[in-house]
């Protein structure tokens, strides 16, 4: 039981806890409801208004961005809406070892940071549906995914760095101040 005062132990076990908490209410019919599918069709919403400056045969319908030609449309879906990797990443930043303050800041610009790029990741896959079908799939499969999740590690990599560097400066200045 020593391993529990480990407080890398402690971090993993809190982590693992609110994420645990985090995907459960998410899978619940009400947060489907409320949150998950009005989040998804705004996603959806944001597309077109950022592309109907520069092309607009692009339209919303619910969750699905379509070309009004007819020959191209992407349907976002709840895996598609990058909320499971904002939750986790909320889940590492919240649980870990700072001030409540920066954990609040780093959260809410990691999930901004995230959605950024997963407008980009619609709005390109929208563009790929115009194509290959095989281009689209790798894309949508493998690539942006794989994309999204790292910049979720990353966001979370770079948070806590600033993080430490923010410690030491105020351990450096109580010691200043004490001196």
């Amino acid at each position: 039981m020593k391993f529990l005062k480990n407080p890398a132990v402690q971090y993993l076990l809190m982590f693992g806890l609110v994420t645990l908490g985090l995907f459960s209410v998410l899978a619940t019919p009400w947060a489907t409801k409320m949150f998950v599918q009005p989040f998804t069709q705004g996603l959806v919403h944001v597309c077109v208004i950022l592309l109907a400056p520069f092309d607009g045969r692009v339209e919303a319908v619910g969750d699905i961005l379509r070309f009004t030609d007819g020959r191209g449309a992407v349907r976002v879906l709840a895996g598609c809406n990058a909320v499971e990797v904002c939750a986790l990443l909320v889940a590492a930043i919240i649980t870990f070892p700072a001030k409540f303050k920066y954990c609040l800041i780093g959260a809410v610009a990691g999930v901004v940071a995230l959605q950024a790029v997963n407008l980009l990741r619609i709005i390109s896959l929208l563009y790929l549906s115009r194509g290959s079908a095989e281009v689209f799939e790798f894309f949508h499969i493998y690539v942006w995914d794989a994309m999204i999740g790292l910049e979720g590690l990353l966001v979370f990599l770079f948070w806590a760095r600033w993080q430490g560097r923010r410690a030491d400066a105020d351990r450096a200045r109580a010691e200043e101040a004490a001196a």
